[in-house]
């Protein structure tokens, strides 16, 4: 939730955030995260010219922890000499699910984490479309 800003850059650090937080305290190996963003948070983005492409990568790009941060959620004890050692939340870029949804009742957004990291990968079909149209 994030409705103190225009800026795309913060609204998704809001999201990197829960990414992060994910990584610290459940799993470090890379998957699909579906970032879901409902209208009043899309709208800064629209309004900046950004693409699905451009949150994809702003998220690929920031969604990374340090193996040392896991000291900060009691697993330091597995820290050991590779703190140095940095994790990313995706493999690539495309690897982040940008959903467009919700209703008129806020900033509120999701961060859907993946359950399996890439061992479980995310599977979409579009739903009330014609997928064989050229659009």
């Amino acid at each position: 939730m994030n409705e103190w800003t225009a800026q795309p850059e913060q609204i998704l650090d809001t999201a990197v955030a829960e990414i992060k937080a994910n990584m610290r305290n459940y799993s470090i190996w890379p998957g699909n995260y579906a970032i879901v963003l409902p209208p009043q948070l899309r709208v800064h983005f629209e309004e900046r010219g950004w693409s699905k492409a451009d949150v994809r990568r702003y998220i690929f790009e920031n969604a990374r922890v340090h193996r040392r941060d896991w000291a900060e959620c009691g697993k330091g004890s597995v820290v050991g000499e590779r703190g140095d050692r940095e994790y990313a939340a995706f493999e690539t870029a495309e690897d982040v699910l940008v959903v467009a949804a919700g209703g008129p009742a806020g900033g509120f957004g999701a961060v859907i984490p993946p359950w399996y990291g890439n061992k479980s990968r995310a599977v979409t079909l579009a739903i009330g479309a014609c997928v064989d149209c050229n659009v």
